[in-house]
């Protein structure tokens, strides 16, 4: 069975800390991956931005992750959320938003990001997001699996991972 490190992606938030997966072997976390995918392509990076923002801004540093921001996909959600969003000054409507980044909520505090991709299908399970979505699923469950199983747990302030020996390093 693959391996895969739970690490930190963005703990500068106000409110709420970001985590992200790595494969064992890979260089890049899925969220990186999920960046870089988008970054110089003309047609989406604007999209990318404004995840970006509602992400850092929204989520990070104003309300946190709020039930209501995420999209259920089974055991994993996915963002943006449906319906309109103020970022700073400008408002975002995500009815037909063109990406998804997958995800799992922990709590308010809390976001474990995935990878994503162009949303091309009706579905999760269809078009380019059905592989990074099925990947997303497996994080999620092995996520919730070593919680549950107490092999790792989350901090008083609801911040962060640890080990149950207080290592900062875990690996699922």
């Amino acid at each position: 069975m693959n391996t895969f490190a739970l690490e930190i992606f963005d703990d500068q938030g106000q409110v709420c800390t970001f985590y992200t997966v790595r494969w064992e072997d890979a260089t890049l976390s899925e969220t990186d991956k999920f960046f870089q995918k988008f970054r110089y392509d003309e047609q989406l990076k604007n999209s990318l931005r404004e995840l970006a923002s509602f992400l850092e801004v929204v989520i990070g540093d104003e309300h946190g992750a709020l039930e209501y921001f995420f999209r259920f996909e089974n055991a994993a959600q996915a963002l943006p959320p449906s319906g309109t969003y103020k970022v700073q000054d400008i408002s975002i409507k995500y009815g037909n938003f063109p990406l998804r980044l997958y995800c799992l909520r922990i709590s308010e505090k809390l976001v474990v990001l995935f990878n994503g991709g162009e949303k091309t299908a009706g579905t999760a399970q269809g078009g380019r997001t059905s592989m990074v979505f099925q990947e997303a699923n497996i994080f999620a469950k092995r996520i919730l699996d070593a919680l549950q199983q107490k092999e790792i747990y989350i901090t008083t302030d609801q911040r962060a991972f640890r080990y149950y020996d207080d290592s900062d390093e875990i690996i699922i």
